[in-house]
């Protein structure tokens, strides 16, 4: 069985950037494990915080099931200080080891060029964890607030028949509703733009890095 590891900075990052790939993927017969870094928890400063973080696992449980996702894992770190959290060495060996665990045949991360501290975070630490191990690894960057292009070899991904449910999968993240909603037409548009790329109704664009 393939392996396919999905980084991520908050549980709803890959719904906004790959939502249908990763859809097309389980279809295909792949395993599809979703390492997710924080929980979001200062998404909701007026609940506790370990309320904020009951409700994003249960709902991200309930999501990842919605999709066909193999695995969930949380790392727990800190929101908004991811890229200080990272500097923990223990942390990048267990994100290495669920790496050389899961043997994946691809990895999908955040690009460096997103707005958010934390996807930018993530980008950096996997990508230095990658390039540091013997096996060469297949590396694909996602876009969740890109705003501008990047020029890097791009792959485009044609998610017609699966555009509908990527929209059900994003609505599925109701504590993240004032942020999903405001997505929505963005990754209208955008799959519109990439699906005329390749003669398709509906694509996602992903950058290929390693």
């Amino acid at each position: 069985m393939s392996n396919i590891l999905v980084f991520c900075a908050h549980s709803d990052d890959e719904a906004v950037g790959m939502g249908g790939t990763i859809q097309k993927l389980v279809e295909e017969g792949k395993d599809v494990v979703k390492i997710v870094f924080s929980y979001g928890e200062s998404s909701h400063p007026h609940f506790r915080e370990k309320v904020v973080i009951n409700m994003r696992k249960e709902e991200t449980s309930n999501a990842s099931k919605f999709l066909g996702i193999k695995h969930t894992i949380f790392l727990g770190l800190e929101d908004m200080k991811v890229q200080d959290e990272l500097k923990n060495k223990k942390i990048l060996a267990e994100i290495k080891e669920l790496i050389e665990k899961y043997k994946p045949s691809q990895i999908y991360i955040p690009t460096p060029k997103d707005p958010h501290p934390d996807h930018r975070a993530v980008n950096k630490a996997i990508l230095k964890i990658v390039d540091s191990l013997e096996k060469k690894q297949e590396v694909y960057e996602f876009e969740v607030w890109n705003l501008t292009d990047e020029s890097k070899p791009m792959l485009f991904i044609d998610i017609t028949p699966y555009f509908w449910k990527k929209k059900q999968y994003m609505k599925l993240f109701t504590t993240q509703w004032q942020y999903m909603y405001v997505l929505l037409l963005p990754v209208y548009f955008r799959a519109i733009k990439y699906g005329l790329k390749i003669g398709c109704k509906y694509a996602e664009r992903f950058y290929r890095v390693r």
